[in-house]
Order: structure tokens, then C-alpha cells, then sequence
């Protein structure tokens, strides 16, 4: 499994930091995991563009993970555009509602190819992918979820955003890598989402073998003040999430 960070930052614009979104290539396909704003530009510089997408896992309807929803669909509907394979569209619950009432009347779903909606389970397999899912804490106005992908006996995960939550740890135990909510250093801690001691802190509980800390919010200070931080609580290989590195296990 390989995949890119296509947006390492937040819903605050940033020439350095896009929202949230990251590119996962396994099996033969290509997943995106949330679609924060910049995202299909992201996809065009690496060569990787939206028409080669076979689908999309989204973590929870906050506009900077779904910011480019409609945009996509409606790149996907674009005259000339040559794909006969389907496109999978998976989201926690809550979401085809969401889907039917604020993405829909904004455009139309592609008829040129199967096209689905669905709500993801807590287990899934997809050939050879099992995609594992679970509900987090992080708003109180609808559902988020982590995922879990594994494949050939490597796996990776993807927290979305979150608070610390044991269902994550439980999630992630064991995993390869580890891509985690830090949006703060703990002196800033912020309601719903982890910070840099908290992110290790889980880590550690859920020995994962690497960690890759993204979803940040501008801070005062080093930007490897994260790292220091999280040090505290993992030992293991530590990295902090920039726009469009790459990821492999």
C-alpha cells in the first residue's frame, strides 16, 4: 500500500497546507480519504488526477474534509470524460442524507457509470481490501469515523478527525502506520481533536509501528514542537504530515 498526504492542514486556508485529504493506491486502485478544498489540484501535480479515482471513504461532513464533494461529481460529469468503471462513495452515518440534501441539488450524479452511495459498516471487504471502520469522538452534530485498511498482511489508518478515544486505539492496534488528528500542542488542546501528547499518547497504547501526525493547526512556536511532544508518549518512527509526501507499508 502506497498513498500521498494531499492535504496535511485544516478548514484555515494556507499556501503551505491543504485540507485534509490523502490518496491511498492498493490493489490495483485508488481510494481518497476525505476531500478537503485543493484536493484536485493536489491529484493533478502528482499525476494521479480525480478520472482514475475508484472512490472516496469520507471521515464526517465537516466542510473542510468535503469541501471539494460537489466539485468532484461534477468533474466526473464533464463531456469527454472516457470511464466505464464505477466509483464507490462511502461515508458514516448520516451521509446519504447529507448527500440527497446538500450535494445532490448542487449537481447531478454521473450516469455514464455506475455510481454508489453508501454508509460504511464497521467491517467490509472489498477483494482482497478489508476496510475496517469505527465511530470517534468529535462533534456531537453527527458521526465521524476512523478507517482501518488492510491489505496483504500490512495495514494502514486513518483517524480523521477525533478526540482520545479508546474505540481509535482499539482500532488501530497493531497497524503499520498511523496517520492521526494533531492539531495542537496540549497547552492548546482543542475540544474534539487530539493533540501532539495525546496522538503519542494512543499511539503507544495501540503500538502502532509509525505514526504520521497531520490535520494542523497553525501554532505558536516550532513546528517540531509536535514532534517533541509526541516524543514524550511513542517511541517509534515519527514524521510530521507535509503536502504531498508519500507513504508506503
Amino acid at each position: 500500500m502506497i498513498g500521498t498526504i494531499l492535504g496535511s492542514g485544516t478548514g484555515i486556508p494556507s499556501l503551505q497546507r491543504h485540507a485534509p485529504a490523502y490518496l491511498l493506491e492498493v490493489a490495483a486502485k485508488r481510494w481518497l480519504i476525505d476531500c478537503g478544498s485543493g484536493s484536485l489540484l493536489q491529484l493533478e501535480r502528482i499525476g494521479k488526477p480525480f478520472s482514475t479515482l475508484d472512490g472516496l471513504w469520507i471521515t464526517h461532513t465537516h466542510a473542510d474534509h468535503v469541501g471539494e464533494l460537489s466539485a468532484l461529481l461534477h468533474a466526473l460529469r464533464m463531456p469527454g470524460l472516457q470511464r466505464q468503471k464505477p466509483f464507490h462513495l462511502f461515508g458514516p452515518a448520516g451521509f446519504i442524507a447529507f448527500f440527497r440534501q446538500i450535494v445532490v441539488p448542487v449537481v447531478a450524479v454521473p450516469e455514464a457509470f455506475p455510481f454508489f452511495v453508501s454508509e460504511v459498516t464497521e467491517r467490509q471487504s472489498l477483494g482482497e481490501l478489508l476496510v475496517q471502520s469505527s465511530v470517534v469522538s468529535h462533534s456531537e452534530r453527527f458521526e465521524s469515523r476512523s478507517y482501518r485498511f488492510d491489505y496483504a498482511g500490512k495495514s494502514i489508518v486513518f483517524s480523521g478527525d477525533c478526540d482520545y478515544d479508546p474505540r481509535l486505539r482499539q482500532l488501530a492496534a497493531g497497524a503499520d502506520l498511523l496517520i492521526i488528528d494533531c492539531s495542537t500542542l496540549h497547552a492548546g488542546k482543542v475540544k474534539g481533536h487530539l493533540s501532539a501528547r495525546e496522538a503519542g499518547k494512543l499511539a503507544a497504547e495501540a503500538e502502532v509501528k509509525r505514526l504520521i501526525l497531520s490535520h494542523l493547526y497553525p501554532i505558536d512556536g516550532r513546528e517540531d514542537e509536535r514532534i517533541e511532544e509526541c516524543q514524550s508518549q511513542f517511541s517509534g518512527p515519527l514524521a510530521l504530515a507535509t503536502d504531498l509526501m508519500e507513504f508506503a507499508v
